[in-house]
Parts: C-alpha cells; structure tokens; sequence
C-alpha cells in the first residue's frame, strides 16, 4: 500500500511540475487568464494555427514577387545590354574582315602624289557604308568604334574620326559573317574596286576568324534632341 501511494505521489508531482514548466513558457497575460480559468487552450492553439497558415502564405507571395522581380530585372537588363550593344556602347567580339587602306607612293618617279593617291575621309565613309550595307555589326576605324553619330572628315592630311586624328593606314575592321562580308566588298563596282583602279595596294582586305572591337569611347550627349513628351507621335 504504502509503495502503491509514493508511486501515485510522484506521479501527481510530475504531472504538476510539467504543467507549471508548460504555463511558465506561456506569455504572462494568458498564463493570468489559465489561472483564472478563462483561457480556451484550444481555441488559442487553433488561432495560433491560423496564424501561422496566414505567415507562410505572406511568406509564399513575398518569394513569387521577388522571383517575379526577378525575372522583370532579368529582361530589363537583357533589354539594356541589347540597346548598348546596338549603340556601339560594349566591347564585342566575333569573325568579320579587315580591310586596310594606304596612301599610294609610287617608287622610282619624280611625278609628286596626286590627290587620288592618298586616302580621304570619303573613301573611309564610303567602305563603312558598304560594310554596313553587306551585314557589319560593329565596325571600328583604327580602333575606335564606330557609333550611330560618329562622323569623318580630312583635317590637312590627316582623317578625323569624331575628335581623333587618325592617318595612312587605315585598319576597319567589321565584325560579321566573314565570307559574306568579303564577298560583298570584293564586287566590281565597290569602293574599294575603284580605289584599286589608281593602285592596287591601296586596298587590303582579308578574313578574320575573331575580331575584338572595344567600346564607342566618344561624346553620348545630346545638344538638340530629347525625348518628345508627346508620345502619340
């Protein structure tokens, strides 16, 4: 009897020592309210389930509108790096030709270089051009890239490209599909087929299987132009 009595002792003991432990882990207000005998554990635990269900659902909706953002981010950024190398403003790289063009200086004559011997900015403009018009992407003269505004003319016996004075020879090198490109240089008629008429090595074109063309490094800014607020037109 006296064992049957201390086992059920310690058993009311430990079941009064893990409630204390449980209310002591309780916030104080609903501890005051499960003394009073006004709490509903019940209906606390389920409130308290709604309340996480309604967190992990905040939780889902803030991941898919950062994983919406960032697929937004993604495509704007594509859409910037794509309008940047459309303005000639990244470095790029890939197959195309190089064309060289030299001034004429005849060996062995005392007849003094006329003005078809010698390489002018029309000449340059001109082989852009037709690059442009046979598939170029990205074209540089003398290592500076050529951008949407960039504009030749003869200074003396110099060629300005933009600001930058460049001279005899003149290295373009287009990136492109090579053949096409050279094919498309190489017709009778061409520009460069009619500086070759006043000397041969005047002209040099060949296919480049990798080309790197640096970044546009002139003036971005508009004077003139803006955007027009008037976006129906």
């Amino acid at each position: 009897m006296a064992l049957v009595v201390g086992l059920m002792t310690s058993i009311a003991w430990i079941g009064n020592d893990n409630r204390f432990m449980r209310l002591s882990s309780l916030p104080r207000d609903l501890r005051d309210r499960y003394v009073e005998g006004s709490l509903d554990l019940a209906t606390e635990i389920e409130k308290e389930r709604a309340d996480i269900k309604t967190l992990r659902e905040e939780n889902t909706r803030l991941q898919n509108a950062v994983a919406q953002n960032s697929s937004a981010s993604a495509a704007l950024n594509k859409s910037l790096q794509d309008l940047k190398l459309y303005a000639a403003l990244t470095p790029v790289e890939g197959p195309g030709v190089i064309v060289t063009l030299k001034d004429s200086h005849p060996k062995g004559t005392d007849v003094g270089v006329t003005i078809g011997q010698i390489i002018h900015d029309t000449d340059v403009v001109q082989v852009v051009n037709e690059l442009k018009n046979t598939g170029a992407e990205a074209i540089s003269v003398n290592n500076l890239r050529v951008g949407p505004l960039t504009n030749f003319r003869c200074v003396g016996t110099t060629i300005l490209v933009d600001e930058t004075k460049v001279a005899s020879p003149i290295v373009i090198r287009a990136i492109g599909e090579a053949d096409v490109l050279f094919g498309g240089m190489s017709l009778p008629g061409g520009i460069l087929d009619q500086i070759r008429m006043t000397d041969p090595k005047m002209v040099e074109i060949q296919v480049a299987d990798s080309l790197m063309l640096p970044a546009f490094s002139g003036t971005t800014t508009f004077k003139y132009a803006k955007l027009s607020e008037d976006k129906s037109k």
